[in-house]
């Protein structure tokens, strides 16, 4: 599976996500929970169910009750993109605390989740009623405390390797993640076939939706995404000069008149709140002052409302005789210190 074509596709009907659940080993799930509320369905290019989440509301309680991976498919990053969606959501909820019963507490730690003993969520999970519990099933009490900020990563690590333009942003995400404790990580996928590029029937469109001022149109998801993000963080590698061709596609689509930037007498103002944009990226040769691709993303982004950006590069990689790993390091330690 191409992890980057997965999508997440917000769904009310628990019975869809539930032979799923079963499947890996979650107990109760024979019937909708009490308080569900929606989940999310991660599917795979060819639409099959890759992993889904419920999400549940009892009384001022915010929880997540079920997430899971197909077998096949765990270890693989499914897990990530939609624990991501699923806070983000939980944050647009005005949830300031979700809680969890976790079969695997060390993949929820690295998200900002702590243990808490049972009786600090009462009410929430019917565990000990269960008669695998403490046997067959013993599962972690987990909590997680949001804030109200939101990390935007945009994703453009296209590779037909290990992307090290990956690597140095997962550095990065962890990184925020200590100094962000509570924030939520946004994701969006610069992946052609979920992002379209604007072509005269598109932009006909996009122009009659704007006119309508319909800022729900699903095409104004990624801009509507863009716009919420306090950090946004840009991962692309050095392609000729400047990065993959999809990165513009995708911020073809969220610079929208009205939403993210208006016209004024005095030329366009930014509608973007987003504090600090950095930029990631990783080259075979060298990239000296021909970085145009991170010009760019500043003029955008000035363009957007941003004013504060910070770029970490590496660069010399596929040079013969280069010391790859020392180059990495190098730059992984400019990262962890800011």
């Amino acid at each position: 599976m191409n992890i980057r074509k997965l999508t997440i596709r917000k769904t009310g009907d628990y019975r869809e996500l539930a032979p799923l659940f079963a499947a890996a080993g979650l107990e109760n799930t024979e019937r909708v929970p009490e308080g569900f509320r929606f989940g999310f369905a991660a599917e795979d290019e060819n639409g099959a169910l890759a992993g889904g989440a419920a999400l549940v509301k009892a009384g001022n309680q915010y929880v997540l009750h079920d997430i899971a991976v197909t077998e096949a498919l765990r270890g693989k990053g499914v897990g990530r993109r939609l624990l991501c969606s699923v806070m983000a959501a939980f944050q647009d909820m005005g949830a300031e605390r979700v809680c969890l019963a976790a079969k695997a507490p060390a993949f929820f730690r690295n998200y900002g989740f702590s243990e808490i003993d049972a009786d600090e969520v009462p009410g929430l999970f019917h565990c000990q009623e269960c008669e695998s519990f403490g046997t067959k099933c013993t599962p972690e009490f987990m909590v997680m405390e949001l804030t109200k900020e939101r990390l935007l990563f945009v994703d453009s690590c296209v590779s037909t390797h290990r992307s090290r333009t990956r690597q140095l942003c997962d550095a990065w995400i962890r990184r925020f993640r200590k100094e962000h404790p509570g924030a939520v990580t946004d994701i969006a996928m610069a992946e052609p076939g979920v992002v379209q590029p604007m072509d005269r029937e598109l932009i006909l469109l996009r122009n009659e939706l704007i006119q309508q001022r319909d800022w729900e149109a699903p095409m104004f998801d990624l801009a509507r995404q863009f716009r919420r993000a306090d950090y946004i963080l840009v991962g692309a590698p050095y392609w000729d000069c400047s990065f993959p061709s999809v990165l513009k596609i995708y911020i073809e689509n969220i610079v929208v008149a009205d939403l993210t930037f208006r016209e004024t007498e005095q030329g366009y103002e930014g509608l973007c709140p987003c504090r600090e944009l950095t930029y990631i990226t990783t080259a075979g040769g060298p990239v000296g002052e021909m970085d145009l691709g991170y010009d760019y993303i500043r003029g955008v982004g000035r363009m957007l409302g941003i004013r504060n950006f910070r770029e970490y590069r590496a660069e010399g990689l596929d040079i013969r005789g280069a010391d790859v790993d020392g180059i990495m390091a190098e730059t992984l330690e400019k990262i962890n210190h800011g």
